[in-house]
């Protein structure tokens, strides 16, 4: 059940990276700017960093792992943030030609990419298994090291296998290799103690070679299947790892208060992170918003030190770390994702402005013409 667990997480983990990976779009971050960066960088570290501080303070974690959940609460989920944007798209809100739209899509994903390969570089320090203190000092720069110099072989060798000259049988085979060198690179570097290369080649792989494939449709397509399937048993066995008898009043009280002070961080730092880029104060704060909702990030990695604290038969204290960590991650789950995504559709009318019929055709077709000169 333990290798089920870990497993089904690690394969989850490879398909929200794939997702990220393969949706970005270089050309797009271009458009929009530095603010993409900014926004995919700054609230995440910001409030992994908070959270890190009040979770060594309130609920007795070591900075290590005070950093590794910190890592598990930053990250969004474009799962909740893209549907809202599609709908209020659809009630005529003004998000496309403000680059609002792109703005958010490009950066969840990116966010979710640096969330993850940070609490993956911390949890390789957390399991170091008595390594001398200069191995684990270099360990988390030599694991990013080496996860972008193989995930840019493997994209570079994605470039050129397989080669056809058939488009439907090379997005086939595309799909199946990408999935395979995918699992490749994260069980692989798991095996060898270097669990925060795994997921850091994954990207950097499905980065490098959308570039050399222009497009390719299928293999997006591919991917999302796989998370539709797995999204829901990914949730189920989160939930499942929860101890009720382990939440005492004590910690849910002490949790609560970490995640509401540190997600008032992340509100500030986005709403910073976009100064400058010719949005309004009300648009703004409609992204700060946006920022909020937490979901699939957290089922897919907030089991995931449990699931090796299990394996290696860790001692209760390290089991203990790990149980926190879980409960938090559902917490965080629990109020962020109906808390944002409410946030996004009631305040919109108040932050957002409408365009009318005429200039909602004219985005339309300016959409449609970009995405057309892309293909």
């Amino acid at each position: 059940a333990v290798v089920s667990t870990q497993s089904t997480g690690t394969i989850a983990l490879m398909v929200i990276l794939m997702k990220g990976g393969l949706s970005l779009d270089i050309m797009d971050i271009k458009r929009v700017g530095f603010a993409v960066i900014r926004l995919a960088f700054l609230p995440c570290f910001v409030e992994a960093t908070v959270f890190a501080l009040l979770s060594v303070l309130l609920l007795d974690l070591p900075w290590i792992w005070g950093f590794m959940l910190g890592f598990v609460i930053a990250a969004v989920t474009p799962a909740i943030i893209v549907p809202c944007l599609d709908e209020l798209k659809k009630r005529n809100y003004r998000i496309v030609d403000n680059n609002i739209t792109t703005m958010l899509i490009s950066a969840s994903s990116f966010d979710d990419v640096v969330a993850i390969s940070a609490y993956m570089v911390f949890l390789s320090s957390a399991f170091s298994d008595g390594k001398p203190l200069y191995l684990q000092i270099i360990q988390g720069p030599l694991e990013i090291l080496i996860g972008i110099s193989i995930g840019v072989v493997l994209g570079v060798i994605l470039w050129v296998v397989p080669p056809t000259r058939d488009s439907k049988v090379d997005s086939r085979m595309r799909a199946m290799l990408v999935l395979f060198l995918g699992l490749s690179a994260v069980f692989g570097m798991g095996k060898v103690g270097y669990n925060g290369s795994g997921p850091l080649a994954v990207i950097v792989m499905c980065l490098t070679a959308i570039k050399g494939w222009q497009q390719d449709q299928l293999v997006t397509e591919v991917v999302d299947c796989l998370w539709y399937i797995g999204e829901p048993l990914l949730f189920g066995l989160v939930g499942r790892d929860i101890q009720f008898d382990f939440i005492t009043t004590d910690i849910l009280w002490k949790s609560i208060i970490v995640i509401f002070v540190s997600l008032s961080f992340r509100l500030i730092t986005a709403f910073l992170a976009v100064s400058g880029i010719g949005l309004s104060l009300k648009e703004k704060i409609f992204v700060s918003f946006s920022w909020i909702p937490k979901a699939t990030v957290q089922a897919a990695i907030g089991s995931y030190a449990l699931a090796v604290a299990t394996e290696k038969q860790a001692d209760e204290t390290v089991i203990g770390y790990s149980r926190t960590i879980v409960t938090v991650a559902v917490l965080i789950i629990l109020v962020s994702a109906p808390l944002g995504s409410l946030l996004m559709y009631f305040t919109a009318p108040f932050l957002l402005q409408r365009v009318d019929q005429h200039e909602r055709m004219s985005d339309d077709l300016e959409l449609d013409s970009s995405v057309g000169k892309e293909k």
